[in-house]
């Protein structure tokens, strides 16, 4: 067999082969055997056919087996004694028989990236403490009466006031057109609502809108400009005056439950405040566990990365982009971020996910390199466990969940994923790690949590 290899850009690499008639024929006379066992001819019982009828009847058959059975084998060949890291075959060209029954080819490649493998023992690492302080807890039981709290109507009634809690209704119009008709991009948000809740503080909505509404009653309806701010991330609203009416509709206040053992019950059946400060504590302590195992991880994964340069399958990478990109756009949209602001900021969420893609990439190759260095394997059970917990994932049972993974052709990858993950952690416990001192102060309670990938407020999608 005459072999020309020939490596190219972007992981890829061209085969030229020539298979020699001799094996060939080799090839040629087992599949015509194979051929001749099963053949079905009138006038012949089963596998009593002669070779040259059998032959002439399924030449093309006989052929296209020899063919593909010929090109695997050269390939095979070629990939074991070369050690070649193949990812896939991805195309056979050139396919031409010669008279003397050689056969050539020529093969594209794809390859793992080449590049030397890092230290990646000992990589040091910072991660958070995983000591809960007094103030914690307190911060923690306080996030509790926010999530418990009531909001009556003020009693007696008086006008609304800086700090109250209102409920108005309200229309918004630039030069008597809807906000939203003239800056498409502001979103209707900004035209109108109903019974619309806001704290009334400096910023909310507007700087300066819950100024106007300050001393307005229970039905009271107040209309004045608001000057859009500067920093507004719609292009051209800036500057711009939207006229509001607004409708008060209420005016509320905060009332927090006591934090007392009346209180624990209701968040913790039968549960004293003393005991729901150690449900606390033990909550934090998981939070904190899954905190530093996330650091760890995180933290070795972005120094190997940073450690490794090398080139990257294109079609991986393009896949791999278009796979979080579309988890991107996915995400804005829930949130509620129009077609149009997705479409304009198209070019930076690109790049994000195509960033991204790399880093990910990349990552998995380290991580498939050293697993074989440290000779890592995925056990039959690992790879089941991941298997029920995706048929749990998805309800269904194991055996069906298991004839769709290989119905898609899927179980490569989970392998690999396992395989992966199991690598990683590897690696994050032969970290040096080094602890931060704890805070004494408690973090501020937020909202929500940050989406897992980059995500826009409501006017502007983040790449």
């Amino acid at each position: 067999m005459n072999v020309v290899f020939e490596q190219l850009p972007n992981c890829l690499a061209n085969l030229r082969v020539e298979v020699t008639p001799d094996a060939v024929k080799t090839t040629w006379e087992k599949v015509t055997s194979d051929y001749t066992s099963y053949a079905k001819l009138p006038g012949f019982r089963q596998g009593k056919a002669p070779r040259g009828v059998v032959e002439r009847k399924f030449g093309k058959e006989i052929r296209e087996e020899v063919t593909k059975q010929v090109l695997s084998e050269a390939c095979r060949s070629v990939i074991k004694e070369r050690n070649l890291r193949v990812l896939q075959l991805s195309d056979v060209e050139d396919v031409e028989w010669g008279d003397d029954k050689s056969l050539k080819f020529r093969a594209t490649l794809v390859l793992h990236p080449a590049f030397e493998l890092p230290d990646y023992k000992g990589i040091p690492i910072t991660v958070p403490s995983a000591e809960v302080t007094e103030s914690e807890i307190d911060q923690a039981l306080e996030n509790l009466r926010d999530q418990q709290a009531d909001f009556p109507d003020v009693e007696p009634a008086r006008p609304a006031a800086m700090e109250d809690y209102v409920v108005v209704d309200y229309d918004g119009t630039i030069d008597g057109a809807p906000v939203h008709e003239k800056f498409p991009k502001a979103g209707k948000p900004l035209t109108s609502n109903t019974d619309f809740w806001i704290k009334m503080t400096d910023e909310a909505f507007f700087p300066g809108f819950c100024a106007q509404i300050v001393g307005a009653n229970v039905g009271d309806v107040r209309e004045f400009d608001i000057e859009v701010p500067s920093d507004f991330p719609v292009e051209g609203m800036p500057g711009t005056k939207i006229h509001y009416k607004v409708t008060l509709r209420g005016v509320k206040v905060r009332v927090l439950p006591e934090l007392n053992d009346a209180f624990a019950d209701s968040i913790a059946k039968g549960k004293s405040l003393g005991e729901l400060r150690i449900l606390a504590r033990e909550e934090l302590q998981r939070q904190k566990h899954s905190q530093i195992d996330a650091a760890r991880r995180n933290g070795v994964m972005s120094a190997l990365i940073s450690k490794v340069e090398c080139e990257l399958p294109d079609q991986l990478v393009r896949q791999q982009t278009q796979s979080i990109l579309s988890d991107i756009v996915r995400e804005n949209q829930t949130r509620g971020v129009t077609q149009e602001v997705i479409k304009e900021h198209e070019r930076e969420l690109i790049g994000s996910a195509a960033q991204s893609a790399r880093d990910r990439i990349k990552g998995t190759f380290i991580l498939l390199r050293i697993a074989e260095q440290e000779g890592i394997r995925v056990t039959d059970m690992e790879l089941r466990q991941r298997i029920n917990s995706l048929a749990r994932s998805y309800q269904m049972t194991f055996d069906k969940m298991l004839k769709e993974l290989q119905k898609r052709g899927a179980i490569e990858q989970i392998n690999e994923d396992v395989l992966t993950a199991k690598t990683l952690d590897f690696v994050a416990k032969e970290a040096t790690v080094t602890t931060q001192a704890a805070s004494t102060e408690a973090a501020p309670a937020t909202e929500a949590a940050p989406a897992s990938e980059p995500a826009p407020a409501e006017t502007a999608p983040a790449s």
